[in-house]
């Protein structure tokens, strides 16, 4: 585990403490949708609560990424990251009881050149950030190429077209009020020559419930935990088997039906042997708005951006609809 990355989880799970806390909205169901990052298990975070029996939540989320990243060094390394996905995944849960819910998650994930080349430089623009170079990239092209230093080319990959990628299986159990201890298989059901997963993996992580008090009309949760991933990928011999991850999130209720939630996610290096940026630690941050309808319906609209330059994508677009049995 790099320094980096414990700094990282030591400041998070720093946020977490014991007793009693306020109702806690659910999370924005978010993480790293980089196609590097897909044959890695990087689970929802920020789940507190586990269901009761009999009880089932389920939703349709759909993420729309783009990302742009070209970097090389004076060795001959060079990567070029240019695409843009639509992933679209139904998640459900249900309560078994004795403090128990099981989940599950299918997504099926859609690359091509996209759209939103043009708009996400106007929003760069609005906000003052760096394209880093997308402006003078082809326009919504679909291109993912990695060389290393001694020159060979191991990644070159420009297929449009729709595949199912890896489902997910979990497990919850509320350890106490505030505390849910989770655990969770990414079977490999997607295709690694199609950037769509293809590799099994498996996490253990925690997720907090901060103890604000209701009279603040606030609330928030801390996450910490790590996966163990396979090494069957494009870039197999790269990739890391242990990377840790953790979160924060806080949410502001705006009167009976609307919701303001903003999160932090953070994972360790998921490759080795590169000093590229696409390769390095990653950090993104969410914002969104959630919308309430009465008791057993949710509409979540939400941007995710990377925090850490290049190292996750640089702008993604969350649309969910939550829904509960009771």
């Amino acid at each position: 585990m790099s320094n980096n990355s414990s700094r990282w989880l030591v400041a998070i799970a720093a946020g977490a403490a014991c007793g009693s806390a306020s109702a806690v909205e659910r999370p924005i169901a978010v993480y790293n949708q980089g196609a590097l990052a897909r044959a890695f298990e990087l689970p929802v975070l920020g789940e507190t609560g586990v269901l009761p029996n009999g009880d089932s939540t389920g939703a349709l989320r759909f993420d729309l990424t783009t990302e742009y990243h070209t970097s090389g060094d004076p060795a001959g390394e060079a990567v070029l990251l240019d695409g843009e996905s639509d992933l679209l995944t139904f998640a459900f849960r249900r309560g078994l009881g004795l403090g128990i819910e099981m989940t599950l998650e299918i997504p099926v994930l859609y690359q091509g050149g996209g759209f939103m080349d043009g708009p996400v430089e106007d929003w760069h623009s609005i906000f003052g950030l760096p394209n880093g170079g997308r402006e003078d990239a082809p326009q919504d092209r679909l291109l993912y190429q990695y060389q290393r230093a001694n020159g060979q080319t191991v990644l070159n990959y420009d297929r449009k077209g729709a595949d199912l990628a890896d489902i997910r299986l979990g497990v919850g159990w509320q350890a106490a009020e505030s505390l849910a201890l989770r655990t969770e298989l990414k079977l490999p059901t997607g295709d690694d020559a199609h950037l769509a997963g293809g590799n099994f993996g498996g996490a253990l992580w925690a997720d907090w419930a901060l103890p604000i008090p209701d009279s603040l009309w606030l609330s928030g949760w801390v996450s910490a935990g790590g996966s163990y991933n396979g090494d069957n990928g494009l870039l197999d011999d790269q990739q890391q088997s242990f990377v840790p991850f953790g979160g924060l999130g806080l949410s502001a209720r705006l009167g009976e039906n609307w919701a303001l939630l903003g999160q932090l996610y953070a994972h360790g290096k998921l490759y080795d042997d590169s000093s590229l940026d696409p390769f390095r630690e990653g950090l993104q941050g969410s914002l969104g708005l959630r919308y309430h309808v009465g008791n057993v319906l949710d509409v979540d609209l939400g941007f995710q951006e990377d925090l850490i330059t290049s190292s996750s994508p640089d702008f993604s677009v969350h649309l969910a609809l939550g829904w509960r049995s009771k």
